[in-house]
C-alpha cells in the first residue's frame, strides 16, 4: 500500500494529525465492521481490512509527515514485521495467532471484534483476556481445519476435546505465566531460599455441595486431571477442584503447578451468602497461598510443540486424549 491509497481510503488529507486519522478510521470502522449491518456496510467504499491496513500505514511509528498529538493506545513496535503490535514475541511458539480489538460505536459501546496483527505475540494487558481466549481458539481451530482439509472430511468426533486441549497448550506458548502470577497475586514475603510466596484469593468447585469446608480447614493438592486441580481434606476425601474467578489465574497457576514450579497452601474462607453464582453451595471461597520453587526443584521445561504435534497426529488418526 501507498501513502496516496492509504490516506485516499481513509478520506483525509496528507500531513492530517494522527488524532484526525484516528477519528476517521473509527468512523469507517463503524461502518464497514461485519456487525454494522449491511445497511451501513453498503455506505463504505472499502472494507474493514483496507481501512485497517490504511490507519497502520499511516500511524506506523517512526512515520514521518503525520502530525504527533497522538494517544499511546495503540503503538507500533518498531521490530513488528506485519502490524501495529508492540508486545514480545515467543520465536518458538508453535503458530502465528492473530490479535483482536474491540469495535465500538461512539457511546463506547461494543460491536464487535477485528483483527488488527498476527504474530506470535505474547498475551499483554493492553489485550483483553476474552479476545485472547479468542486468538487462541481461532489457531486452533485453523489447525484442525487443515488436517480435516488434507484429510477430506467435515471433522471427526472427538474434535471438540482435541480443540479444547489444544486452546489450553497454545495459550502457555503466549502466556508468561510466572511473570503474570507475581502481578496478579500479592506478595507476602520469602522463605528461608529467598523464594517469594503470594497470595491469590481463589475457590474451591465442591465435588457435593452439601459437603462444604469449616472456616480455617486446611486441604492439599489430590492431584491434577484434565488441567484441574483436584484437592482433598485432611481426611483424605477428595472435595473438588480448584476454581478462580479470574480467568488469567487459571491459564497461569495450573501450568505452573503441571512444570512443578509452584507449590501450595490452601485454607477455607468464611462462607458468605450471596446471589452470585460463584457463591452459590457448589462453590467455597479459599485462600491460596504460592511459593515459587528452587531453581535446583524445577524439572526441564516442557516441550509445548511436541505436545502440540503429537495432540495433532492424534487428531489425524481419529483419536482424542481421554478426559
Amino acid at each position: 500500500m501507498t501513502e496516496k491509497e492509504a490516506y485516499r481510503i481513509l478520506g483525509v488529507l496528507p500531513g492530517s494529525e494522527k488524532r484526525e486519522i484516528k477519528k476517521k478510521y473509527r468512523k469507517l470502522m463503524l461502518q464497514a465492521h461485519p456487525d454494522a449491518g449491511e445497511a451501513a456496510r453498503d455506505g463504505c467504499a472499502h472494507s474493514a481490512q483496507e481501512i485497517n491496513a490504511a490507519y497502520e500505514f499511516l500511524t506506523k511509528e517512526g512515520r514521518t509527515g503525520v502530525g504527533t498529538d497522538f494517544g499511546e493506545d495503540i503503538r507500533h513496535g518498531a521490530e513488528a514485521k506485519n502490524a501495529g503490535w508492540d508486545a514480545p514475541v515467543n520465536e518458538n511458539a508453535y503458530r502465528e495467532r492473530e490479535i483482536f480489538q474491540y469495535a465500538e460505536d461512539c457511546s463506547g459501546m461494543a460491536l464487535g471484534s477485528f483483527c488488527v496483527a498476527k504474530g506470535k505475540y505474547l498475551w499483554k494487558a493492553e489485550e483483553e483476556f476474552p479476545l485472547f481466549l479468542q486468538s487462541i481458539y481461532r489457531c486452533g481451530k485453523q489447525l484442525l481445519d487443515e488436517i480435516d482439509s488434507c484429510l477430506l472430511r467435515e471433522g471427526h468426533g472427538v474434535r471438540q476435546r482435541v480443540q479444547a486441549e489444544l486452546t489450553y497448550l497454545l495459550a502457555q506458548q503466549f502466556m508468561d505465566g510466572t511473570a503474570l502470577l507475581r502481578e496478579l497475586a500479592r506478595r507476602e514475603g520469602e522463605d528461608a531460599d529467598g523464594n517469594g510466596i503470594y497470595y491469590v484469593a481463589a475457590m474451591l468447585e465442591l465435588s457435593d455441595p452439601k459437603r462444604a469446608l469449616g472456616e480455617g480447614e486446611a486441604i492439599s493438592p489430590a492431584g491434577i486431571k484434565n488441567h484441574r486441580l483436584y484437592v482433598k481434606n485432611r481426611a483424605g476425601q477428595e472435595m473438588g477442584y480448584l476454581s478462580f474467578r479470574d480467568d488469567r489465574l487459571y491459564y497461569c497457576i495450573v501450568p505452573l503447578l503441571e512444570c512443578k514450579k509452584i507449590r501450595v497452601r490452601m485454607r477455607a474462607a468464611k462462607r458468605r451468602e450471596s446471589k452470585s453464582r460463584r457463591s452459590a453451595p457448589g462453590y467455597q471461597n479459599l485462600h491460596l497461598w504460592v511459593k515459587f520453587c528452587s531453581a535446583q526443584a524445577d524439572l526441564a521445561l516442557r516441550d509445548l510443540n511436541l505436545e502440540i504435534e503429537n495432540l495433532l497426529e492424534e487428531y489425524k488418526k481419529g483419536q482424542g486424549r481421554e478426559p
